[in-house]
């Protein structure tokens, strides 16, 4: 590609980022624009997720098959980490595309792809650009890998910069929450404690009225109403006792695999619908140091909710995923469960209230079972995360290594 139709390239590709939604969006569309400015019969990129240390396909051309997500343990991903120059398949190369082979499930042999080129922007390596080119035609190599790495230059540190803002963004709404979760618990106490005695005092009274007019229907259904909203009341202050006053921890060393599936096993097979499946993928072996009875009650809480998210549905499926991660330093690692559905989602109008206290769209629901497991996953100096659209919802359970 010579220098002025680099530029007209770089330009487009400008336009383009400036026109996407996101610039992790523009990804999409990346592959095509390459297929129509060199001659590629194969075109796939991948880069990295937010979350999980996996890369997955943000768009490809001319592919053939399922596109399989990579971790950034693999081979493939390594052998570029500090890799800045592109990989053609040739003899002396064959072994290594052998092994990125393994790792991309049958997609090198599949598509022959024969050229690997990284993606770096300053300190920064975010993805991989699978190709089938003509691997002797090496001026075609060399633009195509020049033109890629002036793109990545552009495209990576606008994805960094929104990824970013949105972990701060997310930071400092938890730091909110998280002043609001102290002072709400403060609250809660108090109230608890203040209620409890004038609703047994009403309770009582109506059950003596409704014992001396027991032959006036009308009255003996008002009393009996009142015992059902009291007996709601009194839900709601167990509900508040529970959420202020944690007993102390009882940290343990457990397998989180075994303990998702021995949670699983647990509950009566007729909580669960025939019509719904659960899957159950770990990525290796995690052990974490944890309270696992709270844990199981904040893991109970949430896939309940996937379960009533799935009612009504023909079918239905929930993903739960155990992994870990970090962000960009291997020391700042955590494990997470993550606990996907396959429901409508949670509407847009409500997603910002779901964690508030008292919330609920159910009508026998108290509003305090989310936010109960959102203080529990806090006091495991972990997190809760939501996320949500219109294919479904998902859930993480955020745990620290230590």
């Amino acid at each position: 590609m010579r220098t002025h139709h680099r530029e007209e390239f770089l330009v487009t590709i400008a336009a383009a980022l400036q026109a996407a939604h996101s610039a992790r969006d523009f990804l999409a569309s990346f592959p095509a624009m390459l297929r129509r400015d060199f001659p590629l019969e194969c075109c796939i990129v991948y880069y990295k997720e937010p979350e999980g240390n996996v890369f997955t396909s943000r768009g490809s051309e001319g592919h053939a098959g399922a596109l399989p997500s990579i971790p950034e343990e693999a081979d493939l991903i390594e052998s570029f980490t500090g890799r800045t120059e592109p990989m053609v398949d040739e003899p002396r190369t064959r072994m290594y595309f052998e092994l990125f082979d393994r790792d991309g499930q049958g997609l090198f042999v599949r598509d022959r792809i024969n050229l690997v080129v990284p993606l770096h922007a300053r300190r920064y390596f975010r993805g991989l650009l699978l190709a089938r080119v003509d691997g002797r035609d090496r001026a075609v190599v060399r633009s195509l890998s020049t033109a890629v790495q002036a793109a990545a230059v552009m495209f990576i540190p606008l994805i960094e910069a929104e990824r970013l803002e949105f972990a701060n963004d997310k930071n400092f709404y938890r730091l909110f929450k998280f002043d609001r979760l102290v002072l709400l618990g403060q609250m809660a106490a108090s109230l608890a404690h203040e209620l409890r005695t004038p609703l047994t005092t009403v309770l009582f009274e109506a059950r003596a009225i409704k014992g001396r007019m027991e032959s006036d229907d009308a009255i003996a259904a008002c009393c009996e109403k009142i015992n059902r909203e009291i007996s709601r009341a009194g839900r709601l202050v167990e509900s508040l006792l529970v959420f202020s006053k944690f007993k102390d921890l009882k940290l343990s060393h457990f397998p989180l695999r075994e303990f998702v599936e021995r949670t699983l096993a647990e509950i009566p097979p007729k909580k669960i619908p025939d019509s719904v499946t659960i899957r159950v993928r770990a990525e290796k072996e995690i052990r974490v140091a944890s309270d696992s009875d709270r844990l199981q009650q904040v893991f109970m809480n949430v896939l309940f909710n996937a379960l009533e998210a799935l009612a009504g549905q023909k079918g239905g499926s929930i993903d739960i995923r155990i992994y870990s991660e970090y962000d960009e330093l291997p020391r700042n690692i955590h494990h997470v469960i993550a606990i996907r559905d396959s429901g409508p989602g949670i509407p847009d109008a409500i997603k910002d209230r779901v964690l508030e206290p008292f919330f609920t769209t159910k009508k026998e629901g108290t509003g305090l079972g989310l936010y109960i497991s959102y203080s529990i996953m806090k006091t495991l100096k972990g997190d809760l995360e939501i996320h949500s659209s219109g294919q479904g919802t998902q859930v993480n359970l955020i745990l620290p290594v230590r």
